[in-house]
Order: C-alpha cells, then structure tokens, then sequence
C-alpha cells in the first residue's frame, strides 16, 4: 500500500468492500424508495441497501418558486409529484472537485456526482479529529481544514491546493457531492456509493423487530498500512429505508456529543469508532425540529472497521419467539410485494445470509482467516468483556446497551446518553429514559454478557454445523434443511458454546483487577487488593459522596513513603476530600478524612512492599516513587469529559451559531461578517474541548500557575456546579 496522502475522493478501496461481499436489499428504482420506511423481508439474505445522503428538513419543504421551476403552478391547482421533488437530488451529473489528477495515479474507480440542488447545500465544517486522522486514515489528506478548525486560522485562497483538498472534503461528507462509480458493471457485481444496513435487536430487554441506520449512511471503505480498514459513516445525513416515523437528521448537541466522545474514550485507550469530522449548516437551511421547536443541524462522519453489530447477525436468524412480528411506519411502505406471506409455519431469517455475514466479520474485518465460527465468537466475546471492564475503570456509561448497540469488534459504538459518573454510585443511571436502572453502571457488564448471548443463540445454527462436520458451512448448506436437522445443529451449537459465560465473567473481572492495579499505581498483584485497595476505596467514595474522577487524579501525587509523617497525611486527605466535593459539612468533613486516613495509611504499606519496588526497578531510595507517581498520573485523567462540560459547549456553540439570525432584523438576512464570525467562535470552543478531550491525561491548571488560560484548565477540570453532578441525558436525537 502506497504511503502517499491522498484527497477523500482518491483513497483506495480494499480488496473485499461489503457491497461486493454480502447481499443487497432490493429498492424500487424511483427517489422515494430510499426515503419510504420499510419492513424488508423477513426470510431474505439482504444487509444492506443504496441510499444518497439526504441532508434536507423533513418532511421536504418546497416554495412557490421552486414549484414554477419544475414547471408546477401551485397557485392554478397543479400537484407536485414527490418523486419530482426528491429527483432534484438525484446524484446524475459528473462533478469533478477540481483537483489536478495525473492520468497516470491508481485510481479507486469512484468518481464524485451531484446535481445542481445538491449544489445549492452550504455545509460548514467545525470540527476535525487530528488523531482519527493520525491513528485511523494517515493516508487522507483534508488540506488546511485542521488549522482553520483548531487554531482559528483563514482559509486559504480559492484555487491553492489547501483549498481544493479541503472543499472536496467537505463537499463529500456533507453530500453535495457523492462518491460512486459511474455505472452498474456485468451482473451488477462493479457498482460502488453509499449505502444504509438492516439490523434488528432487543431494546431495553425486548425485541424490537427490524431497527437498521435509520440517521447513518456509509459512504467509502478504505484501506491504509498505518490505519488498516476503515469505513466512513455519516450520522445525521438524511432519511433512509430503516427511518421509521424519524427524520434521519441530528441536532447540534447530539454531533457535538458524540464527537467528543469517541474522542475522549479512544484517549484513554478504549476501543471506540472515531470522529473525524463534524458539520453543520447556516440555521434556517436545515432546521431540525424537535421536542424545543427548530435546532441548528449537525452531520457527524465518524470511523471504524466495521459498524456491524449484533442486531445485523439477529436479523437474519431471529429467535422463535421474535419471529411473527410485523411493522408499518407512518408514511412508509410497510413490507414489498412480495412479504406478504404470514405463513405461521414459515421460518423467518436467512441461514446463508447469515452465513456470508460471519463470513466477513470473521474474515475481512477481524482477519480470522483460517478460526471456526467458535474461536472467532470466543474472540467476540473476549473484545466485548475487556471493553465493558475499561468502560467500568473509568466510570463511563454507555446509557443504552441494546443488542444493536453492541459492535463485533469490541468497539463503543452509539454515543447517546453516555456520561463520565461524578460522584461515584454503582447504581448510577445516565440515561433518564431508563427509570428502572437497568443499563445503569453496575449492570453494565450483564447486559454486554445479554446481548453475547442473543448472538450466540443466533449463530447457533453455524455452529452446530461445524461442530458436526468438522467444517465450515460452505454456500447451499442450508438448501433443504429439515427441521428436525436444523434443531440438531442449534442445540450443538449451545452446546459446544456451554459455559462462554463463565469466560466472559472471567475475562472481565480480570481485566477490571489489571486496570484497577495500573489505577492505583500497583505493578504487582495480592489476592487482598481487590478488597482492601479496589472495593474498600470505592465504598469510600461512595459513602462520603467523593468525585470518582478528581479523587483518583488526586491520589496519583501521594507518597506512600511520607504516611508516617502526620502533618503531609493530614493536609493531603483535606485536599483530597475538599477537591472532590462540592459541599461537605465540618462533621461529614471530620468522618470523612478519619476514614480516609485509616484506608491511605493501609495503601501506602501495600504500596511499599518490597515486591512492589522491585517491581518498579529501584530498591533504594525513592526512586521508584517518582516511577511510580508519574505511571499514575498517565493512569488517571486530569481532564475529564462531564456533562457539564458538554452541555456548556453545546451551550456556547449553538448561541454562537444562531445569534446572527436571532438578532437580525425582521424581513433583513444577517451579515455575512456576523454569520462568519460565529462559526469561527463555534469552532474555537469546540477545538478547546477537543484537545482536552484528546489529551486528558496533561496538567492542564494542575498545580502553581496564573493567567487566563491556566484558569480556564482549571475551571474545565472541576466539578463544575452542584446542580450538574449525575446530570441524566436523554436518547441524543
């Protein structure tokens, strides 16, 4: 693979791409049918589907003068057809980005079309993730968009270079233009564009039928030697077929959230897909109508491997009990012609659909070439529970852990109501749409290990295929398939599975006691540590109500070897505490730093022993403490993404980006300087949070200091107001 930079349009596509891997969902050949919600057919192969980005108001809003020049006078009684209206957007014209090409480069086979409506999209770039660009797409050039994103400079002139890469950045992400081939090879086997995917999934503990992106459409899968494979997603781009009664569109905040979020997780070297860029367009363009009245747009693309999740593998192997359930969508198509058979006898699913699909998670995704379908599902459980641990070491809660909201790679996926826990409380609840708790933070590795199960049940089949011919299944081991063969193969495949439960727990209760250790700055292991360090500590945070974040960030400059003496124990259990807490009484104060001092001068002996500086390399002195300290403050963020944090900046950008509309008078367009000036000040504090985001683990306002910006770190690093503290977010729309 070439180590050359290319523009987005340019990055080459890997061997395999799912469209030419896995099965396609039939769409009628007029525009509405990507925007019409439908129930596919229940016993059909297909994963995914064609669909342009769409990033238009819903339902489509159309003007006089807009119908006169489509030839339709309103005001005579004429009709608009809606396949004329949504025509308009039809990607049919070849629009080149205006970057010079040698004839003589690879090229990836895609070319970029629009129309002349899609032309008429204004989008306006915000945010882009230097480390996605870094860690997952070194090969992507964006031109200069990072530095007028991230440090407030002016774009460069029309025509340079920096400006064209950068414009044909964003005119793909933002749909103005779409990237695909020009037309439809042999058999249909050579067409490559955007594209939408069906899954299904249980939803709070309940099946919820056929689910699917109903906000996110795909856009390009590429390959590099440094970033390995990615596919580009875009969330918030429009209607799809899986849309159900939504609009397919994103507020703001829901962007906002999410872009810092996979950003902040990924910091602290947790699996999560990434984001590479955030948009948004002027407010009257896009306005999305939710429950407060219009918000201003957003358009996240986000990255990753795979967005493949468990509900895909459901949909094509529901369990008996999910089967016989039938949808319709208010102004959708309900199920095609030829889903109309409600045959009870009939079994829903597809057992070769699913078969292709294991097929290219196992082997394109996760490069698994060569494992059966049990090693490569032991390795999918293994990704899940050390994911789940991570996600408990460092209080962050995921809100809505349903089955399609659960990645084959281990990857987080899905930021909604997610949120960094404050004071610690293992029943903590993020998500204010879950009064019963039951994605709360001390459930979360059960219904990771809830959601493993329904694969395992749904790969059944496959399993039990190869347990019994020592192979696995090849295209047609379906055909034919009795009942009676087919209950032989699911009852093997549970059986040869019996017990990955136990290994679950395992896996993540090990993975808990490592990072919890590396939490702690302890390098060595004693049966007593999960007890006496890990649960005694927390009990403790717990009881006096103590901030789980700042006081693991506090802990991280304790001297184990100063304990003895009375007056550092004192004043660091005081800062400890008063750091950590936004109101504490004299009495509780008292009670509190009593039973932190019984529990540090036990910590400290544990983090003495002689295995322990050993363990560190130095014996003598204290020299190993300064190890020691500086380990853990690279364990133990400084900055951490709170809900306050998030709602402030959600705050500042959306008053930056719809003041110059708000403020304008009546019947009068604001002015071009103002609406600019805006979008600079949305991005400047959107970079800051950003680059906190990105590198937590900094001493941003830590310790003697002055001045505006050292303030500012520290105010951003604290608890933030009373009132905050276990904010509940709802199902970011």
């Amino acid at each position: 693979m070439s180590s050359q930079k290319l523009p987005i349009h340019r990055l080459p596509l890997p061997s395999s791409t799912l469209q030419h891997a896995l099965p396609q969902l039939t769409l009628e050949p007029k525009p509405s049918s990507q925007r019409r919600a439908t129930t596919f057919d229940t016993t059909g192969e297909g994963v995914w589907a064609r669909v342009n980005p769409l990033w238009a108001a819903w339902p489509l809003r159309i003007t006089k003068e807009e119908a006169l020049g489509m030839g339709v006078d309103v005001e005579k009684g004429e009709q608009i057809d809606v396949e004329d209206v949504l025509r308009r957007w039809e990607p049919i014209k070849l629009d080149h980005t205006g970057i010079p090409h040698d004839p003589e480069d690879e090229t990836n086979g895609l070319n970029t079309f629009s129309s002349d409506h899609r032309l008429k999209l204004q989008p306006i770039l915000l945010g882009i993730s230097t480390s996605t660009l870094k860690d997952s797409l070194p090969h992507l050039t964006v031109g200069d968009a990072p530095t007028i994103c991230n440090r407030g400079a002016s774009p460069s002139p029309d025509a340079t270079p920096a400006a064209l890469v950068r414009n044909a950045f964003i005119d793909v992400l933002s749909g103005r233009k779409v990237l695909r081939s020009e037309g439809e090879g042999e058999g249909g086997g050579k067409e490559y564009g955007p594209w939408s995917t069906r899954y299904c999934g249980h939803q709070f503990g309940s099946w919820a039928g056929q689910l699917g992106d109903g906000r996110a459409i795909s856009i390009l899968e590429t390959e590099s030697e440094g970033g390995g494979r990615q596919e580009l997603q875009l969330k918030g781009a429009g209607r799809t077929p899986f849309s159900r009664s939504a609009d397919g569109l994103a507020v703001l905040r829901s962007g906002v959230r999410e872009f810092l979020g996979c950003e902040a997780i990924a910091a602290l070297q947790i699996p999560t897909t990434r984001s590479l860029a955030l948009l948004t367009t002027p407010f009257p363009d896009v306005p999305v109508v939710r429950e407060h009245g219009p918000e201003p747009s957003s358009l996240l693309c986000r990255v990753s491997p795979s967005f493949i999740r468990i509900g895909h593998f459901q949909a094509l192997n529901p369990s008996k009990a999910d089967q016989g359930m039938r949808q319709f969508f208010l102004g959708g198509r309900g199920w095609l012609d030829d889903q109309n058979d409600l045959n009870p006898d009939k079994e829903e699913g597809n057992l070769e659909g699913l078969r292709k699909l294991t097929e290219w998670v196992k082997n394109d995704i996760m490069q698994m070439q060569g494992s059966s379908t049990k090693e490569w599902l032991e390795e999918v459980v293994k990704r899940n529970a050390e994911t789940v641990a991570k996600w408990q070491i460092y209080g962050w809660m995921h809100g809505v852990l349903n089955t399609d909201n659960i990645s084959l790679t281990g990857a987080t996926i899905d930021y909604g109501p997610y949120a960094f826990m404050d004071v610690y409380d293992e029943r903590h609840i993020c998500n204010h749409s879950d009064p019963s708790g039951l994605y709360n933070y001390r459930n979360q590795p059960s219904r990771v290990l809830f959601a493993l199960d329904k694969l395992v049940s749904t790969l059944a089949p496959i399993l039990g295929y190869e347990a019994v011919h020592s192979s696995s299944p090849t295209q047609g081991y379906s055909e034919g398939l009795s009942k009676e063969t087919r209950k032989e193969w699911e009852e093997k495949g549970l059986e040869v599975m019996k017990g990955f439960e136990e290994r679950f727990w395992e896996i993540e209760r090990e993975e808990e006691k490592r990072r919890w250790a590396r939490r702690f700055g302890l390098r060595t292991s004693q049966q007593s540590d999960s007890r006496d360090i890990f649960l005694d500590y927390l009990s403790l945070l717990s009881t006096h109500k103590i901030d789980f974040h700042t006081s693991f960030r506090k802990l991280s400059f304790f001297r184990p070897t100063q304990t003895n003496n009375a007056e550092y124990l004192s004043k660091f259990v005081t800062e400890l505490i008063e750091e950590s807490t936004t109101n504490v009484s004299d009495d509780k104060l008292n009670l509190a730093e009593k039973d932190f001092e019984g529990w540090l001068k036990l910590y400290a002996e544990r983090a003495s022993t002689q295995n322990e500086k050993e363990a560190y390399g130095n014996t003598e002195g204290e020299g190993w403490e300064e190890i020691r300290l500086k380990e853990m403050k690279a364990s133990n963020p400084r900055f951490v993404l709170r809900q306050w944090v998030l709602e402030e900046t959600i705050e500042k950008m959306e008053k930056a980006l719809t003041k110059p509309y708000v403020e304008a008078k009546e019947g009068q367009a604001p002015e071009e300087w103002e609406i600019d000036l805006g979008v600079r000040e949305a991005r400047k504090v959107l970079a800051k949070i950003l680059d906190l985001s990105t590198r937590p683990f900094e001493p941003y306002g830590e310790g003697e200091g002055k001045g505006s910006d050292f303030e500012e770190d520290k105010r951003l690093c604290g608890l933030g107001k009373k009132e905050m503290l276990g904010f509940q977010c709802s199902c970011s729309s």
